[in-house]
Formats: structure tokens, C-alpha cells, sequence
């Protein structure tokens, strides 16, 4: 989202008197646009009738028009969203909390923070003890114990079955015709 089309629309809430809109546009339109001020602007060019990118190309009177429209939707907007955040919220709890074994759930951050700890042990600790080792004098080096094609391959096995497993099943599932 262009600043330009940003600073359109808090001048078209401030000549309509939209307070509500220029506040959440003010505060939510910045370098990136947050969810809320994306919800925003697409209410907007909806009740324009254009894509946010053709905003800029509107007549004045017919953007302050659909600011005037969202200004009154915008409680209702703002309650949606905070329901939506609400439910993600919650699905995220529910994940947590099934009430099941913890290694159900747990293996997923733990191999993450292990292959954190994996690449900067291979990629920054060892390279920097090793140059510390040598400028105190010693000819002695640390060994890694895996080389980099191994860790390539364990990252690569955890990311498939992490990120990958579900389109994988979901794949197998349409081209086998039956659920999985």
C-alpha cells in the first residue's frame, strides 16, 4: 500500500468526519499494511467499487462517499476482527491443550530449537572457537561431528515431514480417490 493512497484516504476521513476510520487508518497503515488497516482500505474500495490500487484514481467526492459507508460499518468491522483473533486464539490453545501425551505436540518445537542449535553449532560456534583456539597459539581445531550434507538432509527430513506431510496425505488422498 502506496502512502499516497494512504494519505488519500485520512484526508477523505477527515473531510467526512470519520473518526473512527482515520484513527485505524493512521494507526494501522504504515510501511505494511496490518490486517486492520487492510481490512479498512478493502471496505473501501468496496464500497467504491475499485481494487485498493485504484484508489488514487477516484474522484475525491466518490472515496469520502466510501469512507462515509465504512465509518459506519467500522464497530462492526472492528468486532469481527477482534472475533476472528479471538477463534485463532483459541485454536492455538486447543492445540496446546488436548489433553494428550506433551510429546504429541512437543516434538515439533523441540526439533526446531534443536536444528537452531545444530546450524549455529556447525555455521558460528565452532568456526569462532576454533579461530579463538588459534590466535591463543594452539594448533589443536575442533572436528565437526557432521558434515554438512547430513544436516542438510536432517533439516530437509524434518521440513517435509513438518511442512509437507499434510499436502503430501492430501495429494495421495485425491490421486487414490479414498481418505487417507
Amino acid at each position: 500500500m502506496s502512502t499516497f493512497v494512504a494519505s488519500i484516504l485520512v484526508d477523505a476521513a477527515a473531510k467526512v468526519g470519520a473518526p473512527i476510520v482515520k484513527g485505524l487508518l493512521e494507526k494501522y497503515l504504515g510501511g505494511a499494511v496490518g490486517e486492520v488497516g487492510g481490512m479498512i482500505v478493502d471496505t473501501i474500495a468496496g464500497h467504491a467499487g475499485v481494487t485498493a490500487d485504484e484508489l488514487p484514481s477516484l474522484p475525491a467526492d466518490k472515496i469520502e462517499a466510501a469512507v462515509a459507508v465504512t465509518e459506519a460499518q467500522a464497530p462492526d468491522l472492528l468486532i469481527q476482527w477482534n472475533v476472528q483473533q479471538r477463534q485463532a486464539h483459541d485454536l492455538m490453545r486447543a492445540e496446546m491443550d488436548k489433553g494428550g501425551a506433551t510429546w504429541t505436540w512437543a516434538w515439533r518445537p523441540a526439533w526446531m530449537w534443536g536444528l537452531l542449535v545444530a546450524w549455529a553449532w556447525y555455521v558460528f560456534v565452532v568456526p569462532m572457537l576454533n579461530l579463538f583456539v588459534a590466535l591463543m597459539g594452539a594448533s589443536a581445531r575442533l572436528v565437526l561431528l557432521v558434515d554438512i550434507g547430513t544436516l542438510l538432509a536432517v533439516t530437509g527430513i524434518f521440513t517435509a515431514f513438518y511442512m509437507g506431510g499434510h499436502t503430501i496425505k492430501d495429494g495421495l488422498s485425491k490421486w487414490l480417490g479414498r481418505a487417507l
